[in-house]
């Protein structure tokens, strides 16, 4: 069946979109740093789940995953991009939280995802029915 949520439907998309575009830039930057011959296809899941409280969406990629701790990588300033101003996952989580719900990090165990999607990045937006 469908879903309704009542957010604000501009600032969800910019945030889902920021998250596509950060698995874009890492998984370009890994398939830089692998060696030649080497036969790795870059990935990006999104996922969909929902239980009687929230609907979860998953985004996750089958990159090198995050490089810095995840436990601050929502503080302003905070990046391993190069040149990166550290305010995309700053937004993002700020944005959920105004919308009511949450930007989280959990570990692979904690989602259903492919195998091959294990040692990549992995974030969790959850909204409150």
């Amino acid at each position: 069946g469908t879903i309704r949520l009542k957010v604000a439907r501009n600032l969800v998309i910019g945030t889902l979109l920021n998250l596509i575009d950060n698995s874009i830039y890492w998984l370009h930057h890994q398939a830089e740093r692998n060696e030649e011959g080497i036969n790795w296809e870059k990935k990006i899941y999104i996922g969909l789940s929902e239980n009687e409280a929230s609907v979860q969406l998953v985004v996750a990629d089958n990159g090198t995953g995050f490089l810095i701790a995840t436990d601050n990588i929502t503080e302003p300033f905070v990046s391993a991009k190069p040149g990166g101003m550290g305010l995309g996952l700053n937004i993002a989580s700020e944005i959920m939280t105004s919308q009511g719900g949450s930007l989280t990090f959990p570990s692979f165990e904690e989602c259903s995802l492919p195998e091959e999607f294990e040692d990549g990045a992995i974030i969790l937006l959850t909204f409150k029915k």
